[in-house]
């Protein structure tokens, strides 16, 4: 991983995992992580529970957004292994899979048969995910049994051995349960850094990641306010560390704004190639038609022996204004639903920003939001370390 001190060098000078907060002068509380590193819990039992809805649609009456319900179910807790939950998706590779991502951890948590009484979960921890999964932001999977993930990390390189040097950003893991976790677990690593399938390095802070294809994905980099796109191209494998086959394309002149400790999610309309973005900082919702914009060349600064370079004058709109904190954010039949962190509301727009429909929810500090394979509204609350289903 030159040319930055070898992770394996940088981790031998301490192995215990470290929670904490990555942006403590933005008011957030540290907390220690739970579990090892390289931990694997066995199954455990589903815990659920019954949440009335606080309040009805937008105007008191019954929603018109069939995605929004009057009951919460809870269906998993802290007692799973849950962190501060930011972000959960389904497998589409498994769609009995709902992984959620675990702040606190820097690893997962991942449910089977979610919301069924036959449900399981099982939490792992990659042996080296506190720098390739350190205070995981949000993740984003692939159809070919993969994801990405994006930490809101500057590289403090096992939150000690050395002060963050901000390099830093989106990875990509396996997700094949005989891979992810399991895989280049051994300390000292003889050379195989864990389970991670690759890493490129140019976006500290990252906040929020969409799938685009193949290995191609979009993040909101938070430490220098754009959206840069990654292309991965062919892997390393797990644990490896050639970088080199990356390209790198920032778009420079699209502005987002990062609030600490909030992540920004976004979704990419494959059929139109339109990204929606939740620009949490500014309180807004944007639109970047990811076909626009003139590349302008190299740009300084490439870590990872990849291909870096810019891009300018690409379209972004802005749909909505005014929102209070937005984080999570998915797309379906044609609808943008939206989870403000500052009000617990979920909210649903049309494509072009009308506001349709609102759900108030009981989540302490919602973020990421999903629909499962039913249809139905999921949501991470960080607050309460908890799963939510919507029931109609």
């Amino acid at each position: 991983m030159s040319p930055r001190l070898s992770l394996s060098l940088l981790l031998s000078l301490t192995v215990a995992s470290c929670g904490g907060d990555p942006n403590s002068t933005e008011g957030a509380t540290s907390t220690s992580s739970t579990g090892e590193p390289g931990t694997t819990t066995g199954a455990s039992e589903p815990t659920t529970g019954t949440t009335d809805a606080p309040t009805g649609g937008t105007t008191g009456e019954a929603h018109v957004v069939p995605e929004f319900g009057g009951t919460f179910v809870v269906i998993g807790t802290a007692d799973d292994g849950l962190h501060a939950v930011r972000d959960l998706e389904f497998n589409p590779a498994a769609p009995g899979q709902l992984w959620t991502f675990n702040m606190l951890s820097h690893g997962v948590v991942i449910y089977f048969d979610p919301g069924t009484p036959q449900q399981t979960s099982e939490e792992r921890i990659d042996a080296y995910g506190q720098h390739f999964m350190a205070y995981v932001s949000s993740a984003a999977f692939t159809d070919d049994n993969t994801f990405a993930t994006c930490q809101e990390s500057r590289n403090e390189w096992n939150v000690g051995p050395q002060d963050p040097d901000d390099f830093m950003g989106p990875a990509l893991w396996p997700a094949d349960l005989d891979i992810f976790a399991k895989v280049g677990q051994a300390f000292p690593p003889e050379g195989i850094e864990g389970s991670h399938l690759d890493m490129l390095h140019q976006s500290p802070l990252c906040m929020g990641i969409a799938h685009e294809a193949g290995n191609a994905f979009w993040a909101f980099d938070g430490m220098h306010g754009n959206i840069v796109r990654y292309d991965f191209q062919a892997d390393h494998g797990p644990g490896g560390g050639d970088h080199s086959d990356g390209i790198i394309t920032r778009y420079t002149d699209v502005t987002v704004t990062r609030l600490g400790n909030i992540p920004g999610h976004m979704e990419l309309d494959h059929a139109t190639g339109m990204l929606y973005i939740a620009d949490t900082g500014a309180g807004r919702l944007l639109r970047l038609d990811t076909a626009s914009g003139t590349n302008t060349g190299k740009l300084p600064g490439d870590w990872d022996g990849a291909e870096y370079t810019g891009v300018e004058g690409a379209d972004v709109q802005v749909l909505v204004e005014g929102l209070d904190e937005p984080s999570g954010l998915a797309l379906h039949d044609g609808r943008l639903l939206v989870s403000e962190h500052g009000t617990g509301d979920i909210i649903a727009f049309d494509l072009e920003g009308k506001e349709i429909d609102r759900m108030a929810t009981p989540a302490k500090r919602i973020m990421g939001i999903t629909i499962g394979p039913e249809g139905d509204l999921w949501y991470a609350d960080a607050g309460a370390d908890e799963v939510v289903r919507v029931a109609p």
